[in-house]
């Protein structure tokens, strides 16, 4: 009767740790979804940022702007780095480029780039 116990237990124990791998493994995968989520929204403020910059100054050159966690409501701050190139093409149009880390730190996040053409006045 104890060694039936004892297998009884030893299965119930690997399921028990399969789910709790599973779980695991879904919770990082709907967390890596929020970063990009962040993210990706990050990169259209930082393109948007750049517009409302090159509006009122033609000669910007684009920024690192640093996302502290309290303006983003959580505990994780944000890097966007923009650049601004002048296009080949027109005189007047610029190429801006974003790139946003959410959270900001070397390995782990998500980056999202964006890229668009803005005519400045």
């Amino acid at each position: 009767m104890l060694l039936v116990a004892l297998v009884v237990v030893a299965v119930a124990s690997m399921v028990f740790l399969s789910v709790l791998k599973s779980a695991n493994a879904q919770r990082q995968r709907l967390q890596t979804e929020l970063w990009r989520v962040q993210a990706a929204w990050l990169a259209e403020s930082g393109l948007e940022r750049a517009a409302a910059r090159l509006a009122t100054q033609p000669d910007y050159p684009g920024e690192s702007w640093s996302v502290p966690a309290e303006q983003l409501g959580g505990p994780l701050a944000a890097a966007v780095r923009i650049r601004v190139e002048a296009a080949p093409a027109k005189a007047k149009d610029r190429v801006v480029r974003v790139e946003a880390d959410y959270p900001d730190h070397p390995q782990d996040r998500v980056r999202e780039s964006r890229q668009t053409v803005i005519r400045v006045p």
